[in-house]
């Protein structure tokens, strides 16, 4: 049921952009997608919805990160983003691409450790615990992942502003 009801928020998300004229975009198509074939396999095979209840956070952030990997070399997910922002004369150009790809596989790399540490959470047991005050739940679904994004985030910024002052060095040395 909650894989059903995160395909209808994924799915009203991308139909929100859509209607605000942006193109859909794989990460959101992906996310609607795992989550849809989550919640039919979950509601059809009671056994499976045990397991995705246990695994289904960190396969569906594995699966992420792997859709991530396999664009990298045909279109970096950032890019879709990027477009929305950077003028259209650097789209095509190497370094758009290349700065794109290095963020891109930076994301993917932190997705996917998120997604291992989502698997260990579930498969580390903490006896004598209970589950609001896991602590290892605590450190591998929550602490770990906001300082994995804050530091993605953090890259994201630093390797952008580096490619933007750049463009704006070549253009200048080129006027």
């Amino acid at each position: 049921m909650a894989a059903l009801l995160a395909f209808v928020v994924a799915a009203a998300f991308l139909i929100v952009s859509m209607t605000r004229g942006r193109s859909p975009k794989l990460l959101e198509v992906t996310g609607a997608v795992v989550f849809a074939a989550f919640g039919i396999v979950g509601a059809s095979n009671p056994a499976v919805d045990a397991f995705l209840a246990d695994y289904g956070r960190s396969l569906a952030t594995l699966i992420l990160a792997v859709v991530i990997f396999v664009l990298l070399p045909i279109v970096p997910f950032t890019e879709q983003y990027a477009r929305e922002t950077a003028p259209q004369q650097y789209w095509h150009s190497p370094v758009f691409r290349s700065v794109n790809r290095q963020i891109s596989a930076a994301w993917g790399a932190v997705i996917a450790m998120m997604g291992v540490g989502h698997a260990l959470a579930t498969l580390i047991p903490e006896l004598g615990t209970t589950i609001p005050s896991r602590p290892v739940d605590l450190l591998l679904n929550w602490v770990v992942p906001a300082l994995l994004s804050w530091w993605a985030v953090r890259y994201t910024a630093r390797v952008s502003a580096e490619a933007h002052d750049l463009a704006v060095a070549r253009l200048a040395h080129q006027n």
